[in-house]
């Protein structure tokens, strides 16, 4: 199987305006299909960390919402909401 480096920087912001969570989307779909190469984590506790709390996301129920629902970028943003960068829980309805 093919494994893949993520080529989204974290300098990029997705239409929401949330930098670095394009790439953290990248990574942890990557690797929830097992495609990410093993030097990158899915999820690690510095930035994509930040980012997550930044939302107010659980790492853990936003990495099984990948997991489980392999959402495209335009989905997993759809369940943000440009109030105060906060995260409605539509997000994580689903599960």
């Amino acid at each position: 199987m093919s494994q893949f480096v993520p080529l989204i920087s974290s300098g990029v912001a997705g239409p929401l305006g949330v930098l670095h969570l394009p790439r953290l989307w990248q990574k942890a779909s990557l690797e929830a299909s097992g495609k990410l190469h093993p030097d990158y984590p899915g999820c690690g506790k510095g930035y994509d960390q930040m980012v997550l709390d930044g939302l107010g996301l659980d790492r853990e129920e936003f990495l099984a919402y990948i997991k489980s629902d392999k959402p495209t970028y335009v989905q997993l943003e759809a369940g943000c909401s440009p109030r105060r960068g906060a995260v409605s829980t539509r997000l994580l309805s689903k599960r």
